[in-house]
């Protein structure tokens, strides 16, 4: 958009300081590149319909690293899971350090000092790598699948930084009654109560010895085909279905909007209540997120939810028409995939020009797990396409 812009900044500079046989020669070679020579400024906008919603779940079992969650919030449970190589007997304690780095950013998020879980051990029957150990999490029919289970009290230290995980009896008992060095053991833990979810640092072997690695699962009991839940590897396919495509016939897209109902997102389905932008994403990554020159405090932004910001979203998805535009024949429908980002902090104090250029730290680095209903895109119900469109040459 930027490089069109400036061509075309130049090309009016031009045709101010040539003679008529330049301008027009410079006015042909814009034609034959397929560039705009002016820009209008008014929109247009076009009535489309939702053709299909499909949830796409990239991946529900991941490996962890920079961090983890234990709990459940919002329509999604948080599991982690433990690959042990166990030499000889089990450690009784475990540690599970939590995470500094979230806490230090949400500074009112609390670490209760104590929580009810459920531990759950199995025998692995074999040694599996990465990859398809992850695949055997993701089919795996959690609890059924487990050979037994104890609850257990995860007790926070404070002066220490972590909670202390006791190990049931039956599962010290277990690792006695195997051969040394034959015991590989698959350990789950959930916990018993909603809300809060509890940030984690990647465990070690200083914090369970004999530790091989550490899975995260999400499970999401909720059976809503049109939520999506942010901090989930989740997206939704929506596939629209264009009425009026002949307007957009040999135009340059400069900027577009899609334009839908804003459902009510009540706090209660924010984890930490706070703002969390709505991505749009093409085959070729994220389309333009964009904010031009916005007060966020006094205007808001119509692609956040979770905070006062009008009743309709208006997602961009300018990169996205002008690959729709750029076709010989326009296809009839129009594909876009939505996610949820991470919460946005401290809106109300911030003013900037685009959230991905801004100096300022505008994304938090964790996830908040929260939970909206896009429902308004119903299939068979209409939407809003708004564009502002470039016409060519002497058709302008």
């Amino acid at each position: 958009m930027l490089r069109l812009l400036l061509i075309s900044s130049l090309f009016a500079l031009f045709l101010a300081c040539s003679s008529s046989d330049d301008a027009d020669a410079l006015k042909e070679w814009f034609n034959s590149q397929g560039l705009a020579t002016s820009y209008g400024k008014d929109s247009v906008e076009i009535e489309i319909s939702v053709k299909n919603i499909a949830l796409g779940f990239d991946n529900s079992v991941y490996m962890v690293s920079s961090y983890a969650a234990l709990g459940n919030a919002n329509g999604t449970e948080h599991l982690l899971y433990f690959g042990l190589d166990v030499l000889g007997s089990l450690p009784p304690v475990w540690k599970l350090r939590t995470d500094n780095a979230f806490y230090a950013e949400f500074p009112g998020s609390s670490k209760p000092d104590e929580l009810t879980a459920t531990i759950y051990w199995l025998r692995e029957p074999q040694f599996l790598n990465d990859s398809l150990w992850l695949n055997y999490l993701s089919k795996f029919e959690f609890p059924n699948g487990f050979e037994d289970s104890a609850k257990i009290d995860l007790e926070w230290k404070a002066g220490e930084g972590h909670f202390s995980v006791p190990l049931p009896e039956k599962l010290l008992e277990f690792g006695k009654t195997e051969p040394p060095d034959t015991l590989r053991l698959l350990v789950g833990m959930r916990l018993e109560s909603d809300n809060p979810v509890v940030r984690i640092a990647p465990p070690t072997i200083w914090d369970i010895r004999n530790l091989l690695r550490v899975a995260q699962k999400t499970n999401k009991p909720d059976d809503c085909s049109t939520c999506l839940h942010a901090g989930v590897r989740e997206s939704l396919l929506v596939t629209f279905e264009m009425k009026d495509k002949e307007k957009m016939a040999d135009k340059t897209v400069v900027f577009a909007q899609l334009i839908f109902p804003k459902q009510d997102d009540a706090a209660d389905n924010s984890e930490l209540g706070l703002p969390v932008p709505v991505y749009v994403y093409v085959k070729s990554g994220l389309d333009d997120y964009r904010i031009d020159t916005v007060n966020v405090k006094n205007d808001g932004h119509p692609n956040l939810v979770f905070w006062e910001n009008g009743d309709s979203l208006r997602l961009q998805v300018t990169r996205n028409l002008r690959n729709y535009t750029a076709t010989v024949y326009l296809p009839d429908t129009l594909d876009i995939t939505l996610r949820l980002g991470f919460p946005m902090l401290d809106p109300k104090s911030l003013y900037f020009y685009n959230f991905a250029s801004s100096p300022e730290k505008v994304f938090a680095e964790r996830p908040a797990y929260a939970r909206y209903d896009f429902s308004a895109i119903k299939a068979g119900e209409t939407a809003k396409l708004r564009l502002w469109l470039a016409d060519y040459g002497d058709k302008k």
